[in-house]
């Protein structure tokens, strides 16, 4: 391990995320330990005035149901990664890093393992504190609608979801040059898939095309983490409550996924930072022969984008937006690369 982390490229990173650790620790202890307390106590507050408590009110449910939470931790995320690249792009440090006794490996990975130490010490801290709260209220909890497995299940799924979006980005720092810019597109690249299937699904498709549908859920990377909901009751027929529960949808073969495609793009971060040229570090691309592909892939969603929003009438008129502004789009990208190029 020493021969993998250098404590002088560590603690530089990590000086600069130690803020981003905290920010992150807060937001999930708003999110989810102030979560599961106000759902508790809003279960007592139930069970004083009407002598029951409302079923779809319990421990599960504080953990899982956030909607705001998936945006901000993503967006979280990202600036994480943007910062560890962004003063020395910025600042033409890199180059001086690059001349001294490290290698592209050693910097790189150094930039990678801050960033997950980053996002694990806030998990860990949050999993320990929800671990507490389910101890010392275990006598008001229904364990069998709220296992203690809920919260493990809940820590490696989203352990692993921000630790995949930190390492694309970490990808689309070592392919593009300008640190923000490549954050913003990074963060959008991993919807496109998900987001060209939904729209070829709705434009040339009269009725919702159930395969489609399963190809779209598992193309939808950024949602993962979001679980789906059962409602059962604990006696049929009995006409009680129906009671709500929050689960993971193919659990292990997510985090199997996410496993494989964290380690396929830290070594495809590796290799594009290992080749990339230094001058090249405030272009939007830092490798020329990616352009065209630049080109190419603004041009088709910006064309697919505007098609949906202002042609959804008929496949025809979807047609002609579509085309119109892919064409638009092309040469917007070309300028883009050339302004950003304009520099150097």
């Amino acid at each position: 391990m020493n021969k993998i982390i250098n404590k002088a490229l560590f603690y530089k990173e990590w000086i600069n995320v130690r803020w981003v650790t905290l920010i992150t620790i807060v937001m999930l202890i708003y999110f989810k330990v102030y979560g599961v307390v106000s759902e508790l106590n809003q279960n007592e507050t139930c069970l004083k005035q009407y002598g029951k408590v409302w079923t779809d009110r319990w421990f599960n449910n504080g953990i899982y149901i956030k909607s705001n939470y998936y945006v901000i931790m993503g967006f979280i995320i990202i600036i994480l990664a943007v910062i560890l690249f962004m003063g020395e792009k910025t600042s033409e440090t890199q180059g001086f890093v690059a001349s001294m006794p490290f290698t592209r490996k050693e910097i790189l990975l150094n930039k990678w393992i801050v960033g997950v130490i980053s996002i694990l010490i806030s998990f860990v801290v949050t999993y320990v504190l929800l671990s507490l709260l389910y101890v010392v209220n275990i006598t008001r909890l229904d364990t069998s609608l709220n296992p203690y497995s809920d919260i493990v299940r809940w820590f490696f799924m989203d352990t692993f979801q921000y630790m995949f979006i930190f390492t694309f980005i970490m990808l689309a720092q070592g392919v593009m040059g300008n640190s923000i810019v490549s954050g913003i597109l990074g963060g959008i690249i991993i919807e496109v898939p998900c987001a060209i299937t939904a729209i070829v699904q709705q434009m040339f498709f009269n009725t919702s095309s159930i395969f489609l549908g399963k190809i779209q859920d598992w193309l939808n990377i950024y949602e993962y983490n979001v679980p789906s909901q059962m409602w059962f009751n604990t006696e049929p027929n009995s006409g009680k409550d129906m009671y709500r529960t929050f689960y993971y949808d193919n659990f292990g073969l997510k985090l199997l996924i996410f496993l494989i495609l964290t380690s396929l793009f830290l070594y495809l971060a590796y290799v594009s930072y290992k080749k990339r040229n230094l001058e090249y570090n405030l272009r939007i691309i830092a490798f020329k022969n990616l352009e065209p592909v630049f080109i190419l892939g603004f041009a088709v969603c910006l064309g697919l984008l505007v098609g949906v929003i202002l042609g959804s009438q008929s496949i025809t008129t979807f047609g002609i937006y579509a085309a119109s502004f892919a064409v638009a789009g092309y040469f917007i990208a070309r300028q883009l690369l050339k302004v950003f190029s304009s520099g150097k």
